[in-house]
């Protein structure tokens, strides 16, 4: 963890702000950013030319354009070439969904089909086990629904992983 740190501090002196006009956020190894189309993509081959130099080989395939449907066309035609995947239905971030009002219900009660499964197993588990039920719930299943929020409606690019840019 640190040393994403380190290298992220480095690598978002390059591609700061007012260098880039796009908004940006790291996390961990995620890395994404908000902006103009044209922003983004300068952004991204800034991405691309410095971040193998400490250690970030961009992944393309695993890098999402989020963008509106009426600015999907454009997005498509700036960043053909570049493997990045652009979508005008929606992505998940960092636990959370950006996209379309119908991915993020398609994604949210996929995930509440998800919890419902495990608090019947836990459940389940109660009957016996009472103790590491509650452990399991309190320390675990009940800190995973704070992730799922309502996000920005900005265009994004969003990494899946920051070592796989």
């Amino acid at each position: 963890m640190a040393m994403y740190a380190l290298g992220m501090s480095v690598l978002q002196d390059v591609i700061a702000f007012e260098k880039t006009k796009v908004k940006q956020v790291a996390y961990a190894d995620d890395l994404s950013g908000a902006g103009k189309l044209q922003d983004l993509s300068h952004w991204w081959g800034l991405i691309q030319a410095n971040g193998p130099t400490i250690g970030c080989t961009p992944n393309a395939a695993k890098s999402f354009l989020i963008v509106k449907p009426e600015h999907y066309d454009g997005a498509v035609n700036i960043f053909s070439g570049s493997g990045v995947v652009v979508t005008k239905e929606g992505q998940r971030h960092l636990g959370a969904v950006i996209g379309t009002e119908e991915y993020k219900k398609e994604y949210v009660g996929e995930k509440v089909s998800e919890w419902v499964h495990e608090v019947d197993v836990l459940s389940a588990m109660a009957k016996t086990e009472p103790h590491a039920a509650y452990a399991a719930y309190t320390h675990g299943l009940q800190h995973r629904l704070n992730f799922v929020c309502a996000p920005s409606r900005t265009s994004a690019l969003s990494s899946d992983r920051w070592r796989n840019l």
